[in-house]
């Protein structure tokens, strides 16, 4: 069974996000996130994009923001995602891309398509160490866990 809550609304995989990941993996690591935003280590949180609550990291996302603003659940309900015209998005597709080969625009025409649990089998596999078999962090070069390079 895959964790719908994890469908990022702009096509990432909540289950690697830095927010999501040292909330569940390591105290040290939320308190140094916790540092450099200075907020309390308690506001580092999130249960992923299908799950937001009042007090959830995720409402800060600038993509949350925006599609709450136009009222929609997903970047490719936007005409400004369908004219590849919202520079946030775009940037946001490139970085992903050249990091880590992750294509959010085919993530999100697989989950507009209905194809929401194939592609979180999908993610999820992605976003496991090979060495450790444990989750990693999306753009990340070491796993977080074993520390093994990530090819």
């Amino acid at each position: 069974m895959t964790n719908q809550n994890l469908v990022g609304r702009c096509g990432l995989y909540c289950g690697a996000c830095t927010i999501y990941r040292a909330e569940r993996d390591d105290p040290e690591w939320r308190w140094r996130i916790a540092e450099r935003y200075k907020i309390p280590a308690e506001k580092v949180r999130c249960q992923g994009c299908g799950a937001l609550s009042p007090d959830c990291w995720g409402n800060e996302c600038k993509f949350v923001k925006c599609l709450n603003g136009k009222g929609y659940k997903f970047c490719y309900k936007c005409s400004e995602y369908e004219s590849r015209s919202c520079q946030i998005f775009e940037e946001f597709l490139k970085n992903y891309l050249e990091e880590d080969g992750m294509d959010l625009r085919k993530n999100l025409t697989m989950i507009k398509a209905g194809e929401m649990d194939e592609w979180l089998k999908l993610s999820k596999e992605f976003y496991t160490c090979k060495y450790c078999g444990k989750p990693i962090v999306a753009g990340a070069k070491r796993c977080h866990h074993c520390k093994m390079e990530i090819k």
